[in-house]
């Protein structure tokens, strides 16, 4: 086997020629478009992972303000649970007070009709009494007189002793 160093040469110089073409016209950009591709890449990795610390920043910040936003709701329902038992408690003491006042009402008026009623029967037993003696006597006596006499002997039987 005899080597065509003339052939070879020629392969050589046309492969180096073809390498070094392709170095400056292929493999240039394209490296480049590689390194270009990388360094977004890693730009992006870069902007993800500060994106993920904001975000998680922004998630600690939320159950921070959402712990506050529970204690301030406690804190408001225990308040109306307060004043909503104050009220009751106010309105209870007002019933309290209507219906004490109603029934020393209704004691008063009782304690009045029972003075108009007793007031009445003694003028019916005066009228009885006037009527009954002018009978057995026969005459007519001074009205204005019996009926002091008739109204002195009622009173006077008030204040007895009763056995």
């Amino acid at each position: 086997m005899e080597f065509n160093w003339p052939v070879i040469g020629t392969n050589i110089i046309g492969f180096v020629i073809v390498v070094l073409v392709l170095k400056k016209f292929a493999w240039g950009p394209m490296l480049d478009m590689l390194d270009a591709r990388r360094d977004k890449i890693s730009s992006d990795f870069s902007e993800a992972s500060t994106a993920r610390s904001d975000a998680e920043k922004i998630r600690g910040d939320l159950e921070a303000q959402l712990v506050d936003i529970k204690a301030l709701e406690r804190e408001r329902i225990q308040e109306a649970v307060k004043k909503g038992e104050e009220i009751a408690d106010r309105v209870q003491g007002e019933a309290h007070a209507k219906a004490a006042a109603t029934l020393e009402k209704a004691e008063h008026d009782i304690e009045v009709e029972t003075q108009k009623a007793q007031m009445q029967l003694r003028d019916q037993v005066v009228d009885l009494a006037i009527k009954s003696s002018e009978k057995l006597l026969g005459k007519e006596l001074d009205d204005e007189t019996h009926r002091k006499l008739i109204r002195d002997y009622i009173d006077g039987l008030g204040e007895m002793p009763h056995a």
